[in-house]
């Protein structure tokens, strides 16, 4: 179908409002399909201006991608260049394009989409010009040596890149390990069959580890046949079985260490494995295994459980040479800022643990804030709120991208949104992407300021990077369930940025995240999705649920906040074992990272809360100083 423009036809009519337009737009979406109709036209003449318009020519263009339209094809992709409305249209277009068998054309107007099938169309092209045809080999290599299956479309391409040779025992063994390790291990047995034959008994012990890594501690599976090839099985299962069975995996690696020669990159990964694993459970071995990975390159998280493992035998002196000795682009963070400090005080050494803590306590994050609770100061806030003009705010209202962004939030089209949003962040400068950061506060685009800032890098905005909004539900329920707001407003920052819509990968669902399963346990009935997204009933939800984790947990906020994100009855099992120990101690040795993150960001958001709301205290004077017991109780 030849797609004629509308305005030819009709002359403009008369000033539509923009509340009239939004009701058009969604007439004009239905019948998109039929751009000759006079009423087609009718409405796009009325859209004329409207914000929203390309999304119809979109429709009408995707459905009708022919050669006859090829024109408004090519302005529409020129114009709208790498935004929303290019990907979709540009897809439908190339595939047209590849199916009439018009390479030339399809070259023109390909560009890397994230599109397999695509980019192997264009692969195989470049195979047909002298010129670049090692260019489409090495791009043939790229798509095939991946852990899982590749579209239909990459087969002729596949087929070419065989038959020049280039399918080499060493990419079928590439592929094979990335399926196994990670990727999709049902196309092992196929890759097998790629395999020379002497060669085939590895795809086997692959699929064996796969299914079951203690299968390593069993030499007898492994003949020594190929032994380099071996071994990269072997690194991976003991990588893994370290997870599974602990002990196991030490006794294997005593074992097979005597066998194998793991070259140092294997030697460092299994190291660097075995050390954290051991770390996360306090285990006999973990200072051992610790020396031994941190002799190999050393990188922060290895040099974090170090240090845990130090402080936790409460080890102040090695604990600072161990701080002492890490490189400066790691030691400079600041938690070894702040238990360098710490083990001056335990040592005895006064003025330099004053001098640390001094400089650290002028810094606002957890460890900062940790730092003047030490000093007995008032945490420092470092708010710097940003001004700017009108004329820049106003530059950002008359971008496109943030006039379509803006009407889809309007529409109540969230996503749409959003995909608009980041896309305008590609178009402007450091300097405005702050300013659009600014300007999404303004519109009550809570969760899209807070990202803006921390993309940007300013984060000095406080009042805008920690908003209030909601505060009426959230300061009801808060009082009806007897918790500190401030607490209330930290979580929901932490959990979902504002987003009334948020919906996370496992299920929880809307500002607080609530899990449907929690709140069907609260309500004792099933609870729609729907309610869960209603920022009202939400905040019902999600402080009722705090309320009864501060019950499980002995009216214990720290256990109870670390208990949101894990579950409280995991985080009872993370409890000291006999003796009390330093909060700050405890928090650092939460055996899951993203808890322990999850701790430390809700505590620094709950101070910043607690001054916005008018608070005069530092609650990490306190924290500082508290202990906790093997009951879960804080006691100075």
């Amino acid at each position: 179908m030849l797609i004629s423009h509308p305005l030819s036809c009709l002359s403009v009519s008369a000033a539509v409002s923009l509340e009239q337009q939004r009701k058009i737009f969604g007439d004009a979406e239905v019948i998109a399909h039929n751009p000759k109709s006079k009423t087609y036209k009718r409405l796009m003449t009325q859209l004329e201006g409207y914000p929203l318009r390309p999304y119809i020519e979109l429709k009408t263009l995707t459905k009708y991608p022919y050669m006859a339209n090829r024109e408004l094809i090519e302005n529409f992709l020129s114009e709208h260049k790498y935004s929303p409305l290019d990907w979709p249209l540009r897809k439908k277009w190339l595939s047209y394009l590849a199916k009439q068998k018009q390479p030339a054309l399809f070259e023109h107007f390909y560009r890397d989409i994230g599109d397999t099938g695509l980019n192997c169309i264009h692969a195989e092209n470049l195979l047909k010009n002298p010129k670049t045809v090692e260019q489409g080999l090495v791009l043939a290599e790229q798509y095939w040596v991946v852990g899982k299956s590749q579209p239909k479309e990459c087969d002729p391409l596949f087929k070419k890149w065989k038959n020049a040779g280039r399918r080499t025992p060493e990419a079928v063994w590439k592929r094979l390990s990335l399926a196994a390790d990670g990727g999709n291990h049902t196309l092992i047995p196929y890759l097998k069959t790629l395999l020379p034959s002497e060669q085939k008994y590895l795809a086997d012990l692959w699929l064996k580890v796969r299914r079951s890594p203690s299968q390593v501690s069993r030499v007898s599976n492994f003949p020594r046949k190929i032994k380099h090839l071996e071994q990269e099985i072997l690194a991976y299962g003991l990588k893994r079985l370290v997870w599974h069975d602990r002990d196991l995996a030490l006794r294997s690696w005593e074992k097979l260490s005597k066998r194998y020669e793991f070259s140092n990159e294997q030697q460092q990964a299994i190291a660097h494995r075995f050390a954290i694993s051991l770390a996360l459970i306090n285990h006999e071995k973990a200072g051992f295994w610790l020396e031994k990975a941190s002799q190999f390159a050393p990188d922060n998280e290895l040099a974090r459980w170090h240090l845990a493992h130090l402080l936790r035998q409460l080890n102040w002196q090695n604990a600072l040479n161990m701080i002492n000795s890490v490189p400066e682009e790691v030691a400079s963070d600041n938690l070894f800022q702040y238990w360098k400090a710490r083990s001056y005080e335990q040592l005895n050494a006064n003025e330099l643990a004053a001098t640390e803590f001094q400089a650290l306590s002028q810094q606002r994050h957890y460890y900062g804030f940790l730092a003047s609770g030490q000093l007995s100061q008032l945490a420092n806030l470092n708010d710097k709120p940003l001004k700017p003009s009108a004329r820049e705010l106003q530059a950002i209202a008359d971008h496109p991208a943030a006039q379509r962004a803006m009407e889809f939030r309007q529409l109540g089209r969230q996503v749409n949104a959003r995909r608009e949003w980041n896309f305008l962040q590609t178009q402007l400068s450091q300097e405005q992407k702050v300013t659009a950061a600014v300007f999404a506060n303004e519109k009550g685009w809570y969760d899209q300021a807070i990202f803006g800032f921390s993309k940007a890098g300013y984060l000095d905005d406080l009042a805008r990077r920690f908003p209030m909004p909601f505060d009426v539900h959230l300061e009801f329920n808060a009082k009806k369930n007897n918790i500190d707001l401030a607490w209330a407003f930290a979580i929901v920052r932490r959990e979902s940025s504002f987003m009334p819509d948020a919906a996370s990968g496992v299920g929880a669902l809307g500002l607080m995240q609530v899990m449907p399963g929690t709140a069907r346990y609260l309500v004792k009935k099933k609870v729609p999705r729907s309610t869960l997204f209603n920022p009202e009933e939400n905040v019902a939800l999600g402080t009722r649920y705090m309320r009864y984790l501060l019950d499980k947990m002995h009216d214990n906020p720290i256990l109870a906040t670390a208990s949101y994100n894990a579950g409280w009855r995991r985080v009872r099992k993370w409890l000291p074992e006999s003796e009390p120990m330093p909060i700050d101690l405890w928090i650092e040795t939460i055996p899951y990272k993203e808890t322990r993150n999850y701790v430390k960001a809700v505590l620094a958001y709950k101070q910043i809360y607690s001054q916005h709301l008018g608070g005069v205290d530092n609650s990490f004077k306190e924290l500082a100083k508290m202990k906790i017991s093997p009951k879960g109780q804080l006691r100075l």
